[in-house]
């Protein structure tokens, strides 16, 4: 996934039953993993239980269980397979790499698969003849993007039969979610309450490696949102769980990575303990009287949350659709054709679009060039984008967009489109945005000087690739004011066939299928402050 690959994705909708929260340990026993290293790195072998020293808030707990070495493992095995993981290679590459990571240390380890993109697989726990065999990544369902943190916790929740007490999850993704139902919180909170290490591989380009190193705690992605920072956010929840993450920029790379993690799961030790109560948030440390030897374990264990931080579903781990809503889920509707409607006058800041006042351009890396904003107003929603005076011109259409709500494939929409100089200047344009996913979108645009209205259809690649698919053509009709304040404009797209209308009047119709799904949003460009009201997206049968 390219830096601008990574900045277009989108949200997909799960209509759920009624649903309440299924999450419970089955025993009271906390195991906690241990590393114990040298001042080179190296593992220290041979230390026994007496060694050890195990406090909870300060006070020494009896150690009811000690495993070291050659302990089984139940491990869960996660693999992202969105859209960019598949764009850019990766996940073949990681398909071809994980069969030492699947085959286990022992044939007592308990190995288990579960692939996600926006929406999470099945979790499977593979029989002995699955994990001598390579493993096959189909693709899913869903719509190509990535919801790490519920995929997360799904596999967490799956953990809490698993037979082994020394537990793991290995996540192997390029990190940017934007469609989990949960946060990193609530997500931290679960896996400082379950007894499984996350390792976590960060396949990054180095477009992504570029900006993910930069070290902010949110990354801006082109349709307005911000997200969590993967790599802080994979150092988190290892840091948190006791485990290791890893950036591998290479084959080679990410071969040192499994084999890390293998090594680290049949070298460490295993401690475990009966707490003396199970609620809150306890602090962990482990001491080990050996002079000279580094200690690794998780920090802290249970919650600080009041409840459950997550609901999974009566019927299984999937995270509660009805406990943990999107923002735009109280906004659809069903028709009486039971098709969705989407309905968003943009009166509640709350309902999950951009919200970015004066931010820097997310796709310029470290020079401010431009600021770009997304953000509720009275009434309505503004996006502007404007150049930082003196910064060079850049090639292709320059500009911001905003995209949010639920993925399309067959649909029309409308909003109203009010700017101030957007289709008041040829020298810049505004309008709506669509199929807004991994690989780009498309863009009906209004551009005018008060006199004349004209109009384009662009198609637009993330790598700045494009086409006019109907280049720019004045509106002759006497039906449309061109001096008109605002216009609203609608876009149908059924099966390959996209017609445009603007103020009611059909402007075009022409077979287009390059990008198939996704978002619908809006886009200024050229400079200017766009005003969108009324927003209506509708599921065509």
């Amino acid at each position: 996934m390219t830096s601008a690959t990574l900045l277009a994705l989108c949200a997909s909708l799960v209509f759920a039953q009624s649903e309440l929260p299924v999450f419970r340990a089955d025993t009271n026993l906390q195991s906690i993993a241990v590393q114990v290293t040298d001042n080179r790195g190296n593992h220290i072998q041979g230390l026994s239980a007496s060694n050890f020293t195990l406090l909870e808030n300060g006070k020494p707990q009896k150690i009811a269980f000690f495993g070291a070495d050659a302990q089984p493992v139940s491990l869960a095995v996660l693999v992202d397979s969105s859209t960019s993981m598949a764009i850019a290679g990766k996940l073949e590459q990681a398909r071809v790499l994980l069969a030492t990571l699947l085959h286990g240390n022992r044939a007592d380890d308990e190995i288990s698969l579960m692939q996600f993109d926006d929406k999470v697989g099945p979790f499977a726990r593979l029989t002995p003849e699955q994990r001598s065999r390579p493993v096959v990544l189909d693709p899913l369902l869903g719509s190509g993007g990535t919801a790490f943190y519920d995929a997360l916790a799904s596999a967490l929740c799956h953990m809490r039969t698993a037979q082994n007490i020394r537990q793991a999850v290995v996540v192997i993704t390029d990190g940017a979610d934007q469609h989990s139902r949960l946060d990193l919180e609530q997500v931290i909170q679960l896996a400082r309450s379950s007894s499984a290490q996350v390792f976590t591989i960060g396949f990054f380009s180095k477009d992504e490696h570029e900006i993910f190193g930069q070290r902010e705690k949110k990354v801006a992605l082109a349709n307005g949102h911000e997200i969590d920072n993967p790599a802080i956010m994979f150092e988190r929840l290892a840091r948190e769980s006791g485990a290791e993450s890893f950036f591998p920029s290479s084959n080679q790379d990410f071969r040192k990575a499994l084999d890390r993690i293998a090594a680290l799961l049949e070298a460490q030790y295993t401690l475990a303990y009966y707490p003396a109560r199970l609620e809150g948030l306890r602090k962990i440390e482990v001491k080990v009287n050996h002079s000279g030897v580094h200690v690794s374990a998780r920090r802290s264990v249970g919650s600080d949350e009041s409840g459950e931080p997550v609901h999974f579903s009566a019927t299984g781990c999937a995270v509660s659709a009805k406990d943990h809503p999107y923002p735009w889920e109280s906004r659809t509707s069903l028709s009486s054709a039971n098709t969705r409607i989407y309905r968003e006058d943009f009166t509640d800041p709350r309902s999950g679009w951009p919200n970015r006042v004066g931010k820097s351009d997310p796709s310029r890396k470290n020079q401010p060039e431009s600021t770009s904003s997304s953000r509720y107003v009275a009434g309505g929603y503004e996006l502007s984008w404007a150049r930082t005076p003196g910064a060079p011109p850049r090639r292709g259409l320059e500009g911001a967009i905003a995209a949010y709500g639920p993925w399309w494939k067959n649909f029309r929409a409308s909003a109203v489109i009010e700017s101030t100089k957007s289709i008041n200047s040829f020298e810049s344009a505004a309008g709506m945005v669509f199929d807004v996913a991994g690989p780009g979108y498309y863009a009906l645009l209004l551009a005018g000087n008060g006199n004349k209205l004209a109009y384009t259809l662009i198609r637009r690649h993330w790598s700045g690739a494009g086409a006019d698919i109907i280049p720019w053509t004045f509106i002759t009709s006497n039906r449309i004011d061109p001096a008109a304040k605002g216009h609203k404009l609608a876009v149908e797209s059924n099966r390959g066939q996209i017609i445009l209308r603007v103020d009611d009047l059909e402007l075009d119709r022409v077979k287009e299928d390059e990008f198939d799904g996704g978002t619908v949003g809006f886009g200024t460009f050229g400079g200017g402050r766009t005003i969108v009201r009324d927003l209506v997206v509708e599921e065509l049968p």
